[in-house]
């Protein structure tokens, strides 16, 4: 419950742009960011082994799930909602690649969110293709 708050707290607050106050890489959210995602003068941004480790495993999670009923998708989604958790606790980046893992995270957070609690099907299915072309885009981004 613990962690679910964290994200929750932690969505708010990229969707809001409020600070958190703290001494770690997250109490510096007060710099201006863009609304969109965008390259490191043309290449990918550098993630730390930590976020290139967790954003691999939750790509095999999501990818290696069974996406036919709407109970699997729900618990692709609570997967990927624990996983995030792990990928939040640990992290320690700063800087512009941090905060463009932010943008990415705004987006990719409600959408975790709403695969994991989606009430039917056809919801769940969009969740998921939202999902997969949010991967993708990290993949793009991101090395």
């Amino acid at each position: 419950m613990k962690n679910k708050l964290i994200t929750v707290l932690i969505t708010s607050c990229l969707m809001s742009g409020v600070v958190l106050a703290g001494d770690n890489a997250h109490s510096n959210h007060n710099k201006a960011m863009t609304s969109e995602l965008s390259l490191n003068n043309g290449d990918r941004w550098e993630m730390d082994d930590h976020t290139r480790k967790m954003a691999s495993k939750m790509e095999e999670t999501f990818l290696g799930a069974d996406h036919s009923t709407l109970a699997s998708l729900n618990a692709v989604g609570a997967q990927l909602e624990a996983q995030l958790d792990v990928l939040i606790e640990g992290c320690t980046m700063e800087g512009k690649a941090h905060e463009q893992l932010h943008i990415f995270l705004t987006d990719y957070i409600p959408t975790v969110h709403n695969l994991a609690k989606a009430e039917d099907h056809e919801t769940a299915k969009n969740s998921a293709i939202k999902i997969k072309g949010e991967l993708e885009a990290y993949k793009k981004h991101f090395k």
